[in-house]
């Protein structure tokens, strides 16, 4: 049995013991059902995907959300406004201790 209910979490069909089956987020799909939420696109082994609420997005619709979204048009222009892109600013010595030479 594949997951809790050996269904695929988009369609509802049981999965068969011998079918192959995409795993995300705790869930588990036929291949042909694992698809973006907003364009439809299947995604296959290697796609880079988002779980956004446990629905997988594909790459694509997910920086144009982002684009469009004015929460991540705040964040982006507070990370510029720190002059580091928003990273973290290291202080001090950084890496791995020398080793003494005693």
């Amino acid at each position: 049995m594949f997951g809790s209910t050996g269904a695929c979490a988009a369609c509802g069909q049981t999965i068969a013991a011998t079918e192959l089956v995409t795993r995300a987020g705790g869930n588990v799909f036929h291949p042909k059902c694992f698809t973006c939420t907003k364009c439809g696109t299947q995604l296959t082994q290697g796609d880079r995907y988002y779980l956004l609420s446990g629905a997988a997005v594909c790459e694509t619709d997910f920086n144009k959300m982002m684009k469009s979204s004015p929460v991540a048009v705040a964040a982006a222009a507070a990370a510029a406004a720190t002059g580091n892109g928003g990273m973290p600013t290291r202080k001090g010595k950084v890496g791995r201790p020398r080793r003494s030479r005693e």
